[in-house]
């Protein structure tokens, strides 16, 4: 009884020193285990958990404890990885969003990439002739300068030069078509996965 004994005098006491709005008594637990009523708090019960009650005794907020330094940084871990996850699933919500604002058919999706598919092939193909162009040139002017050698002339700077020429837009070439090449794989990965996410819109699942 002692507990509701304090909160009775302390509503009393409330009551007679304060006006009605101001009135707040704090409700908590000292080192002791004890429970404590006063109207305002003492330091060492600042950052312990409190209820605060309104002049009838009724609880009208509840405060927690305050956390301790290795509990605010486990929590603000948690909160940022929250966060994370919730922007990665924004943006796949908008992904999906625009996924299916773009494409009212499967056949849709499909006649877009393949127009990206078409440009690819044309590069490439354009590439693979151009390979056989400066090889043939490459080859014609190695024919050149072994034939020279052959004969015990020199070789001028000049086709010495076109040969460096030759064999280096060869090589950018080759490289090009490389790129193409892997774009064609990655465009096949990112279609499939579309088209994947696409079925599974459409059908709810």
């Amino acid at each position: 009884m002692r507990p509701l004994l304090l909160l009775t005098l302390a509503l009393a006491l409330a009551a007679v020193t304060a006006p009605a709005e101001a009135q707040k008594l704090y409700r908590w637990v000292d080192a002791d285990g004890k429970v404590q009523y006063t109207d305002s708090l003492p330091p060492d019960a600042v950052d312990a958990a409190r209820d605060e009650l309104n002049r009838s005794g009724m609880a009208v907020k509840r405060v927690d404890r305050a956390l301790t330094a290795e509990e605010r940084e486990v929590a603000d871990a948690e909160a940022a990885e929250t966060a994370r996850l919730a922007a990665i699933q924004a943006e796949k919500d908008k992904m999906d969003a625009v996924l299916m604002g773009s494409y009212a058919t499967e056949a849709d999706l499909a006649r877009a990439y393949s127009e990206r598919f078409d440009l690819l092939s044309q590069s490439l193909e354009a590439a693979k002739v151009g390979i056989n162009s400066q090889e043939r040139s490459l080859d014609d002017l190695l024919s050149h300068a072994g034939g020279l050698e052959r004969a015990g002339k020199p070789v001028p700077v000049s086709v010495q030069s076109s040969i460096s020429a030759a064999r280096k837009q060869v090589t950018e070439q080759r490289e090009y078509m490389s790129r193409r090449e892997l774009d064609r794989v990655t465009l096949q990965a990112e279609y499939d996965l579309l088209l994947a996410r696409y079925r599974q819109l459409k059908t709810g699942a």
